[in-house]
């Protein structure tokens, strides 16, 4: 890996690691304004504190893999860029839209994940099979 890719890898891995950190202080916060310790306890706000984070790892938990594999089978900066992109600007998207009940937010945050996770999944499988 050179040429930035590493740099670039570092960078979609900081702020998603940061979105998730804020997403969870968001599902405390919540669950303490209501006073729930488990769960949601029924409260609409609370279980949306909670997808909005949950959805957020089981993306990110596929994509950083993949964005990292990518480098290291010698993607391009430009491709790198890409997937991180359409990955961290698709969470931050869909948090949004989970937590403030903004549907246009969470469909096209989703759309941009599901894209920037296909982007490397293809990315990944060209670079090995081509």
């Amino acid at each position: 890996m050179g040429g930035g890719q590493a740099e670039a890898i570092g960078l979609y891995i900081g702020i998603n690691l940061l979105l998730t950190l804020v997403l969870a202080i968001l599902v405390v916060r919540q669950r303490a304004k209501h006073s729930v310790s488990l769960g949601d306890g029924g409260n609409a706000d609370v279980e949306r504190a909670i997808r909005a984070h949950g959805n957020n790892v089981e993306y990110v938990a596929i994509a950083l893999p993949g964005l990292i594999a990518l480098g290291l089978l010698g993607a391009t900066l430009t491709l790198l860029h890409a997937a991180g992109l359409l990955v961290t600007v698709g969470r931050v998207a869909h948090a949004i839209g989970i937590s403030n009940g903004i549907s246009i937010f969470r469909q096209l945050g989703t759309l941009a994940t599901w894209i920037g996770v296909a982007v490397l999944g293809v990315g990944c499988l060209w670079a090995v099979l081509a």
